[in-house]
């Protein structure tokens, strides 16, 4: 085969091709009335074709894509159907992720904390910590620092006040988002 018989069969097959696009355009778009929704029918027919391709051959592309396409448009008005009439997206979807403020305002509130623990007496913050962070028990605090249960106690006590204070000097309640 010479190169212009090969230019003149990719012209003619890139025309069919075209003519093809068109034509099922018209077709899907006739039954759906809505050009955005047919585009995407219509590229979908594509993939499935490019995808059936793979695997075997296609002897009439044409048919293979009008029958994809009426398939596709099917589906699509019989989801329509199963859905309840008044089903609508929601504007407002709710995200799992808090929202930008209560981001901000958590942000705040630990920077606060710890400030308000850094100026915090020494033996009072490591108390407190080993008792709300850490998880051990008065008991243990105790003992390990050879104090009294109530004494551990006592400064746990003035530490949550002291972080208590130091929010509502800022303004903020205690107990969390405002």
């Amino acid at each position: 085969m010479n190169q212009v018989s090969a230019v003149t069969e990719r012209r003619a097959a890139t025309a069919q091709e075209v003519e093809l696009r068109q034509a099922l355009h018209r077709f899907v778009n006739g039954r759906l009335r809505d050009q955005a929704l047919g585009e995407d029918i219509v590229q979908e027919t594509y993939l499935r074709m490019y995808d059936y391709r793979r695997t075997r051959p296609v002897a009439d592309a044409a048919a293979f894509c009008f029958a994809v396409a009426r398939n596709l448009v099917r589906d699509h008005f019989r989801g329509l159907r199963t859905q309840p009439a008044g089903a609508e997206l929601v504007e407002d979807i709710a995200c799992p992720l808090p929202r930008a403020e209560e981001m901000l305002d958590y942000r705040q509130r630990v920077e606060i904390l710890i400030r308000a623990l850094k100026v915090m007496p020494p033996l009072r913050r490591e108390i407190f910590l080993r008792r709300r962070l850490d998880g051990m028990s008065g008991a243990v605090v105790a003992a390990d620092l050879g104090m009294t249960i109530a004494a551990v106690d006592k400064h746990c006590t003035r530490a949550s006040a002291d972080l208590r204070h130091a929010l509502e000097r800022r303004g903020l309640p205690a107990g969390g988002a405002a």
